[in-house]
């Protein structure tokens, strides 16, 4: 049981950097209408509807995602498990380090 909790948790990340991938690099949009409500709306529009404001958004994408990618490095690493890491470093690390060499150049 705990076998499974552990690869679930390591799971989330990685749908998170998929999710990201799939947003930005193949422009497909999978965010569900009912998660993001529109945080700044003028009084005209109709009444935000939806869980997360969407000024959360570059707060997961700049800080919590390199957090994660970080953790996930560097626990799949420690504990030997080379195919997670693997996976680790191919989604999340190659747009972390080209975002890095983009913005450092």
């Amino acid at each position: 049981m705990m076998r499974l909790v552990s690869r679930f948790l390591l799971a989330i990340p990685l749908l998170w950097f998929a999710f990201l991938w799939l947003y930005f690099v193949v422009d497909i949009d999978l965010t569900p209408s009912w998660l993001f409500y529109n945080a700044a709306r003028r009084p005209e529009e109709p009444p935000a509807e939806g869980l997360l404001p969407d000024d959360i958004f570059p707060l997961l994408f700049f800080f919590i995602s390199p957090i994660l990618f970080f953790i996930g490095s560097i626990y799949t690493a420690y504990k030997k498990l080379w195919w997670w890491f693997g996976v680790y470093m191919l989604i999340g690390g190659l747009p972390f380090g080209i975002f890095s060499i983009a913005v450092f150049l």
